[in-house]
């Protein structure tokens, strides 16, 4: 639609093989800049935190030694006058993840030199304790575990948010960029036309056609565009600046190519569908869903605390460690324990609270989701208005083009006055500047849609 209204002979766009186009620029800042390294490696940490609390499962090795005396003359009881006991003993637990259960192993060679007789115990065994109720199948162990997978799915998420609000930001910085270049040109124009304005008043003046008081103030205009076109040069600087320092690029080589009256594509979308499962609102959904889990385990602890007990031992006396194994005296036990809290008034209370956040979280979420439709309603608006209006504005500029046509041929047919022809040029210059502004309030305003829809950033 722009294409086809765009009739300015003001707006210039020469090619410039090293000129920065807006994807370069998004591609460089996405590959170089430190806000997304640091990103990159929040991700990393909690994959790693993740990692670190599956390591429950491990097993955890135990050994130990210990050297014991007993020995005197005052227990009339005891059988023998010196007992030096030595023990060795080494073991391995584990938590079974699937099911809550604990495995232990242990071996132990006890040697017991009594009044110098020395005799041996060497033993093995293995228990087996599995929750029945509480903490069945490992709920509440696998709880820590549980939160940070859904955390690491839930930073990914929030990171790829936070990446597009930040890229957003800085392409409608290269949009000012674009927009600024254009500003200097337009400005330079009017520096021009303002300085043949005031010479042809001075020749004016000269000849006595004009007062005093009209000559000074083509002088005040011509001081006016001075200023005005140095400080659109020296922000523009200042702006080239800032986004080569962005990308690690110089500042002379700074120089952007950008259409900034070209008409943007994108997904069209049903705001109050795509905010059910854009980025923004997921936050609250793994919120609610991290509460849901340390629900389930609170309601867990609330319940008796039942285990089932399996052991089964192997004892003999020989006095080599792995003989253990040939043992043929063999025990083993089943037996099951029970362990109830009167009340559980800590866990009903810190249910109660759970339930009341996940209220909460809902509330948010509903509100978030109101202020996201209205957002992408406006925005969407917004491109709407600025694509007519920018159409309009480009109407309005061919007019003004037009007419200094018409007044330049009148000046050289002698029909007319050169400040006629300065005056329709000054009006043109104006009119692009005005429709320049919009169109990089358009670009802008697709920038922030796109983010608003997750389309910027993936």
């Amino acid at each position: 639609m722009f294409k086809n209204f765009f009739l300015s002979a003001f707006v210039l766009s020469s090619f410039n093989v090293s000129a920065i186009t807006l994807d370069d620029f998004s591609t460089q800042l996405v590959e170089s800049h430190p806000y997304f390294v640091q990103l990159s490696l929040s991700e990393k940490t909690s994959l790693i935190n993740q990692k670190s609390l599956s390591i429950y499962t491990d097993w955890n090795i135990n050994a130990g030694a210990s050297e014991t005396y007993t020995g005197g003359d005052d227990v009339a009881s005891r059988l023998y006058e010196d007992l030096f006991s030595t023990k060795y003993e080494i073991g391995a637990i584990r938590k079974v993840s699937h099911s809550g259960a604990t495995v232990n192993l242990k071996h132990s060679l006890t040697r017991n030199d009594k009044d110098s007789n020395a005799t041996h115990s060497n033993l093995f065994s293995i228990t087996y304790a599995r929750p029945l109720l509480q903490n069945k199948d490992g709920l509440n162990d696998k709880l820590n575990l549980d939160l940070a997978s859904i955390d690491l799915i839930a930073i990914k998420v929030s990171l790829e948010e936070q990446a597009e609000n930040f890229l957003a930001s800085k392409l409608s910085k290269f949009v000012d960029l674009a927009l600024k270049q254009e500003v200097v040109k337009n400005h330079k124009i009017a520096l021009e036309l303002s300085r043949e304005q005031l010479n042809l008043a001075e020749d004016k003046f000269k000849n006595s056609l004009i007062d005093i008081t009209v000559l000074i103030q083509e002088k005040d205009n011509y001081v006016k565009a001075r200023q005005q076109s140095l400080q659109s040069n020296k922000e523009l600087i200042i702006e080239r600046r800032e986004l080569a320092d962005l990308i690690g690029a110089k500042e002379s080589d700074m120089v952007v190519e950008m259409d900034l009256f070209k008409e943007q594509t994108f997904s069209d979308v049903n705001p109050k569908e795509f905010v059910k499962n854009s980025r923004a609102i997921q936050k609250f959904d793994f919120d609610k869903v991290k509460l849901q889990r340390e629900l389930q385990s609170l309601d867990n602890k609330t319940m008796p605390n039942v285990n089932l007990n399996l052991g089964l031992s192997s004892l003999s006396e020989n006095d080599k460690v792995f003989d253990s194994f040939g043992n043929r005296d063999y025990s083993w036990n089943v037996g099951v324990d029970i362990s109830y809290a009167l009340g559980s008034r800590k866990e009903l209370l810190a249910v109660e609270n759970t339930e009341i956040k996940m209220s909460d979280i809902d509330a948010k979420k509903r509100e978030a989701e109101i202020n996201s439709i209205q957002q992408i309603n406006y925005l969407l608006a917004q491109v709407d208005l600025l694509t007519e209006l920018v159409a309009l504005y480009l109407e309005q500029g061919a007019l003004a083009e037009e007419k200094v046509i018409e007044e330049q041929i009148k000046f050289s047919e002698a029909r007319g006055q050169k400040s006629l022809v300065l005056a329709a040029k000054s009006s043109a210059n104006l009119a692009n500047l005005t429709y320049l502004q919009a169109a990089g309030t358009y670009q802008k305003i697709v920038i922030d849609y796109k983010a608003a829809v997750d389309q910027l950033y993936n």
